[in-house]
């Protein structure tokens, strides 16, 4: 790869009288070429500023850059309003917790168009949404090796949020330890949004401890929700609309300290195919599906496993497997709800609407698998 570098100045760059490092021009911007920009805080903000669309810009190897005031509003670098690669190697981007103020990362607009790779964002603390980053409406983002860290956002996306009609594919990374007090600790998607072996681990927030979904279409493939934790819905993912499929993808050990969902809380269009659910808890008194709450959507299950999850609170919590209510539409297909416990029966299923069901079964719950429940699922026994 050939590099511009930015700190050779009286050569490759002209310095502007307000102070500004013109960056130049790079002949086919990402393909091949690139800014080299070296570990100096100022040198990536005057980057990302000046670089033509379609520049790559390479980090210093291993740098941490520290951001300590925001560039601008609620941003701590310049907003990314054309296609921009940002190659890591192994960087990383901080918000200065003990001196900065609140802002988040990075913010791609609705002309922009920003792909990261081997880079982490840490820190970022956005006042409404996007703590690491958020993309606009119409806006794109491609994540590579790309780890969301410790960001916080107050209303929604701790570590990323993407708008309604935005899209992202992100793809080998992690969001561990971001948090809301509204939805989405890890990730809002609201646009369109894929992933590939990407990790969700100890993320918070009020509801979708790892991902909160309310508009959009997504496709999770090979991607682990693990560890999350939420205060009132959906300790993995909190569901209210729009389409989500998982593929082959396990969500595990989740916990909301509210009534519905400790996996999975879903009141749309969800589908689980060669999925695992299993050591989700529903925690709060009266709680309702340790691993899936079902709220009139629609829930199909095709290869996949709910097992091992608890609804364990005080009163009437029930269905450690699956609760469905409001007349939502669940099919089991060629799967399992087993080992399921919750504090009053029926610990498997409970539902007022009869499932859908093809070769699956529903088996070894406690205190029972299907009976308490208002409508016996077909072929389910005690």
């Amino acid at each position: 790869m050939r590099y511009t570098t930015l700190s050779g100045i009286a050569a490759l760059a002209t310095v502007l009288a307000n102070g500004v490092i013109a960056v130049p021009a790079v002949a086919g911007g990402g393909s091949g070429n690139g800014i080299s920009v070296p570990c100096d805080t100022a040198a990536l903000i005057n980057a990302i500023a000046m670089a033509p669309a379609g520049s790559t810009l390479v980090l210093a190897r291993h740098c941490t850059y520290h951001l300590t005031t925001a560039y601008s509003g609620d941003d701590g670098l310049p907003p990314v309003d054309r296609q921009l690669t940002i190659a890591g190697r192994g960087s990383t981007i901080v918000r200065d917790g003990l001196t900065a103020g609140a802002f988040r990362i990075f913010h791609v607009t609705s002309t922009g168009d920003l792909r990261v790779d081997d880079l982490t964002i840490r820190g970022g603390n956005a006042p409404d949404d996007g703590g690491g980053i958020l993309v606009d409406s119409s806006g794109n983002l491609k994540l590579n090796k790309v780890t969301l860290d410790n960001n916080t956002a107050f209303i929604e996306g701790g570590g990323v949020d993407v708008e309604f009609g935005a899209t992202a594919y992100i793809t080998r990374s992690e969001f561990t330890f971001n948090n809301t007090t509204g939805e989405g600790g890890g990730l809002e998607s609201d646009g369109t949004v894929t992933t590939d072996g990407v990790v969700f681990s100890r993320n918070f927030a009020g509801g979708g401890g790892a991902i909160g979904h309310e508009s959009g279409d997504s496709v999770y493939r090979n991607t682990t929700l693990k560890n999350n934790t939420s205060s009132f819905v959906g300790g993995g993912i909190d569901m209210t609309a729009g389409t989500a499929q998982f593929i082959n993808s396990k969500i595990l050990n989740n916990t909301t300290a509210g009534v519905a969902g400790g996996g999975i809380s879903n009141a749309a269009s969800m589908t689980l195919v060669k999925t695992e659910v299993s050591g989700n808890l529903v925690g709060g008194a009266n709680g309702q599906g340790g691993g899936i709450y079902e709220d009139s959507g629609t829930l199909v299950l095709q290869y996949s496993s709910v097992d091992r999850n608890s609804a364990n609170g005080s009163g009437t919590s029930q269905a450690g497997g699956i609760y469905n209510t409001v007349g939502g539409a669940v099919t089991l297909d060629h799967s399992e709800v087993d080992n399921n416990a919750s504090t009053t029966a029926p610990g498997g299923v409970w539902t007022d609407t009869q499932f859908t069901v093809n070769r699956s079964q529903i088996r070894h719950n406690i205190p029972t698998n299907c009976a308490g429940s208002p409508v016996i699922v077909t072929g389910c026994a005690g």
